[in-house]
């Protein structure tokens, strides 16, 4: 069996060498196939909890594994069960939660392939010009948030492409969250001042916010972009992301077609993003770099769907998920298109997601919750 630290090795090579700028988007089957079929090994070798699930499906290591033959985990199991394959945590990043749920954690035993994902995947759809932008960031800071994902990786975009003047505008008040009004149009204002483009970053809650707090407009310079993730799970109040998108042009001079749309999840280690910025011709759908493979499955048999234009739950493998579980069963819905761009639908219903609950179930069996 290929040791971890060869298979680290390869994998990061695998992915430094794709250009995000002129490569394309997937990956030739048979080079990917190489790439999966040893990490699949690794892992069912080296995580019991996942090793019971592939047993109960009948799936093991084989020279002709498939892709669409190796079992995902649903993200809820990352809230029950340790699903780490490493040698020793590094770092954990946690889910958002309430005081009711559970979060789900994900371990790292090294954030290398993290770094090594992040940053081209965001090159390709937010920055091919790979300039210094001004980021002016409507989230907390990975020092004021340690186990956040979102909070790591939008500080590893700072600390990689800020300019001067980049900030973050999120801070901890009475035990809450909350926009610092002060700081944010203060970066605003000294965005509209000179000519270094502005990138805006944050949750699409947290732009209803900075829309909602501020009355002023501002006209940041030619170049300038945003890029908003996640939704309004657990608030009061949604915009519909078309009148989102024509309140940024309103109001912060950004036109919809430089507005990119991010989608992750704690339980991953790669992005997918909108084409804004990456083709000529936008679709307004996510895509993702060749090292993270999309599919939709059947909701209650969590079977693959292949006919083109099929809506089913969202399935990722990512190969940079190194050490805990390459294969992440979603409870999103979407549709796959030929193009192998995803359109997103948001939650499935309870009612859609006996699948994930059985599999749960069987991971279960044999296995002490975490």
């Amino acid at each position: 069996m290929t040791s971890r630290d060869q298979l680290l090795n390869t994998l990061h090579d695998a992915i430094a060498a794709w250009n995000p700028t002129e490569d394309p988007l997937t990956w030739p089957e048979d080079h990917l196939l190489d790439l999966a079929r040893p990490l699949f090994d690794y892992q069912y070798t080296h995580n019991l909890a996942y090793r019971t699930l592939c047993r109960n499906r009948g799936v093991s290591p084989s020279a002709d594994l498939r892709l669409e033959q190796i079992p995902a985990v649903p993200t809820d199991a990352f809230k029950a069960l340790d699903l780490f394959s490493g040698p020793e945590r590094a770092r954990t990043f946690r889910t958002s939660g309430t005081t009711q749920g559970a979060r789900g954690q994900h371990h790292f035993a090294t954030l290398e392939l993290y770094r090594a994902a992040m940053h081209p995947t965001f090159v390709r759809f937010c920055n091919p010009e790979k300039s210094a932008l001004r980021l002016i960031i409507l989230a907390p800071s990975p020092a004021d948030l340690s186990d956040s994902s979102l909070s790591f990786m939008l500080g590893e975009l700072m600390e990689r492409w800020g300019a001067g003047g980049s900030a973050f505008v999120i801070n901890l008040r009475d035990n809450a969250w909350h926009l610092d009004p002060t700081t944010l149009e203060r970066a605003l204002d000294e965005a509209c001042a000179d000519t270094t483009p502005t990138m805006l970053l944050g949750t699409a809650f947290g732009f209803v916010e900075l829309l909602d707090r501020a009355d002023a407009c501002w006209q940041l310079p030619p170049g300038s972009r945003l890029m908003e993730t996640g939704g309004f799970k657990g608030r009061s109040r949604t915009v519909d992301k078309a009148d989102l998108y024509r309140l940024f042009e309103e109001r912060l001079g950004i036109p919809a077609g430089r507005c990119i749309s991010e989608y992750s999840m704690t339980e991953l280690s790669s992005q997918t993003y909108t084409d804004a910025l990456a083709s000529p011709e936008p679709t307004g759908r996510l895509f993702a770099p060749p090292w993270l493979n999309l599919s939709v499955v059947d909701p209650l048999t969590l079977q693959p769907l292949s006919e083109p234009g099929a809506t089913g739950l969202i399935r990722f493998i990512d190969l940079a998920n190194l050490d805990s579980v390459m294969a992440v069963q979603t409870s999103d819905r979407g549709i796959l298109h030929p193009d192998g761009s995803l359109e997103l639908l948001g939650r499935a219903p309870d009612a859609e997601l006996r699948g994930c609950s059985l599999t749960i179930e069987e991971i279960v069996e044999g296995v002490d919750p975490r």
